[in-house]
């Protein structure tokens, strides 16, 4: 049996150093499929899909940017002058950040950043990070604890990939699936492995539009606007505190 071990962040590590290999995304129903490379995780802001290239209009300084990966959007706000820390649960990928120049990067969870709140105007999840909660419960539960930290005027944009405009027959069987066992059609339990190594298990969670805006709501959040064309699978979601929410910092 393999021993779970951080294959994300040696991956992020080797493309940070010149590497190439892939990714490979394991599901909990034996498909395998390769997952992104330093290609996406490396990517200067001219190759990025264009919803988020729009979305970054909206960010507005100190932002953090929640798992963060190899640094891509972190770096790109920082060039822009903006005040940015990045965040991530691999000390791997947060080391590749400073390697690559980033001057605020830190080992951190989305549950220990809750205190921190207070700090940031910006909370940027993207690469599909509003999913990183893993269920609905962990959604709404770090949504919620979020929201009674944040900031008068504090703002999430959350990247999702609606799971129900996905054309592959193997991801409609698992939606099925899914849905006969009482869970979210896109609640994806997988790991990821590079090379020798693989993670633990994991759950990650895609929405569509109209589940993401049933899921925040309740939580002290609600969703302004979303980014993207709705014929799309992907789109960023720009979330805002609800009237009576915030502290006044």
């Amino acid at each position: 049996m393999t021993k779970p071990a951080d294959a994300f962040g040696r991956a992020v590590l080797d493309w940070v150093r010149g590497g190439t290999d892939p990714e490979i995304l394991e599901r909990d129903d034996g498909f395998i499929d390769a997952g992104a490379g330093p290609e996406v995780y490396l990517a200067p802001f001219d190759s990025w899909p264009a919803v988020e290239r729009q979305a970054m209009r909206l960010a507005r300084g100190p932002v953090v940017d929640v798992g963060c990966g190899a640094g891509r959007v972190a770096l790109h706000l920082q060039g822009r002058g903006v005040d940015v820390t990045g965040i991530d649960v691999s000390a791997m990928a947060v080391r590749a950040c400073r390697i690559r120049g980033l001057r605020q990067a830190e080992r951190l969870s989305a549950a220990q950043l809750t205190p921190r709140l207070p700090e940031f105007q910006t909370v940027v999840l993207f690469g599909n990070n509003f999913g990183m909660f893993g269920d609905p419960a962990g959604t709404r539960r770090t949504l919620a604890a979020w929201a009674g930290a944040a900031g008068k005027g504090t703002r999430i944009l959350a990247e999702s990939m609606d799971p129900h405009r996905s054309p592959r027959p193997d991801r409609r069987s698992y939606h099925r699936r899914n849905r006969e066992r009482g869970r979210m059609p896109g609640q994806v339990r997988l790991r990821i492995r590079y090379q020798d190594l693989a993670t633990s298990w994991f759950d990650w969670l895609f929405v569509s539009r109209a589940e993401m805006a049933r899921l925040v709501r309740g939580t002290g959040w609600h969703v302004t606007r979303f980014l993207g064309p709705k014929s799309g699978q992907l789109y960023v979601a720009l979330l805002e505190l609800d009237r009576d929410r915030g502290r006044t910092t």
